[in-house]
């Protein structure tokens, strides 16, 4: 089951220009899209869905980095 969009990623969905949208579709996957959209979602709450997505994958990767970045200053000073 998918949940709902939060309020902040709605609002940020609403204010994509078509160029952004088709970009963040494109960077998911346009069948993923398109799957969503025919499963009854709006293309509004699936862009924000995809933006929450997009930030919390964002999130992983800098904390893999930092992590990665740490072991390395750690190897460099001992």
């Amino acid at each position: 089951m998918i949940s709902l969009p939060k309020d902040e990623y709605l609002q940020k969905a609403k204010g994509l220009s078509e160029l952004a949208s088709n970009k963040l579709a494109l960077r998911f996957g346009r069948k993923y899209f398109d799957e969503l959209t025919t499963a009854g979602i709006q293309e509004v709450e699936v862009l924000a869905l995809l933006l929450e997505m997009e930030d919390e994958q964002l999130k992983e990767w800098r904390q893999a980095i930092g992590k990665i970045r740490a072991r390395n200053t750690k190897d460099r000073s001992g």
